[in-house]
Parts: C-alpha cells; structure tokens; sequence
C-alpha cells in the first residue's frame, strides 16, 4: 500500500483526535480553489478528518441544523461557536480562505503577542544588544593589545 492509499485510508477512519497538518504553499493552492466560504467551512471539517457529530456536539449544535449548515440551507453560528469551530477543526481553513479572497497573504500575518510574548521579545532584543556591546567592547581590547 502506498503513502496516498495510507493517507485516504486514513481519511476513511473514524478519529478521535482531528488530522492536523502545517499550512503549506500547496494547502493554501488547495484552499484557494474552494469557490465559497461554505466550501472552506466543509473543506476544514473534511480535512481534519473529523465525522458530523465530532463538530456540532462540542459546538452544542443540533445535528439537523448542522446538516442544514453543511448544505447551504443555514449560515454557521455567528457567535463565539464560530471562533470555537476553529478549535475543534484544528485549523484556520475558513478563516485562511477569506484573507486570501481579500487579496491578503497567509503568510505575511502574525497572531497578535500577549503580555509575556511582547516581554519576551523586548528582553531578546536587549539581550542580543547587550552581546553587541560585549563583542564590540572584546574586539577593541584584542585591537589595541590588551
């Protein structure tokens, strides 16, 4: 059996745990291709290899309207369900197809740094700044034969 008959096979099996994989180029080519939000919404559900009930039960959605959303015949949830989605998919799918529809790049966007990783980050910078003051302080002694 090879890689591509393993891969739909695993598609094929019911998961506990959805199928996460990295956005690369090719996914996003993937995405792009998807004509409607709707598709990306379907898209992300059926890339994390994940069944109907595995998406609309941690979401406290009936199956029905789940089925109606599916199809078209209902919008998603347009409240903190709709952010939730994203959690249990694991992945930004939809969320990936409408910055791209908007002319956006994926990749150029960076999530917003919280109070430690902005801290982080400034205490990096003084760090790699404080070794640039050491190397250059080094280099003058070894210059002038000390």
């Amino acid at each position: 059996m090879d890689s591509e008959d393993r891969k739909q096979l695993d598609y094929l099996l019911p998961r506990d745990t959805p199928h996460v994989e990295p956005v690369t180029p090719e996914l996003i080519r993937s995405i792009r291709k998807r004509p409607t939000f709707l598709a990306a919404w379907n898209f992300a559900q059926a890339f994390a290899a994940l069944e109907d009930k595995q998406c609309y039960e941690p979401l406290g959605i009936d199956s029905s309207h789940w089925t109606k959303i599916g199809k078209g015949l209902a919008s998603p949830p347009a409240d903190e369900r709709f952010v939730r989605y994203f959690d249990v998919v694991q992945n930004e799918i939809p969320l990936i197809w409408l910055v791209e529809k908007r002319g956006y790049d994926w990749f150029s966007l960076r999530r917003h740094q919280d109070d430690k990783d902005r801290r982080i980050a400034e205490l990096e910078r003084a760090n790699a700044d404080q070794e640039r003051v050491i190397r250059l302080m080094v280099g003058m002694l070894k210059g002038s034969g000390k």
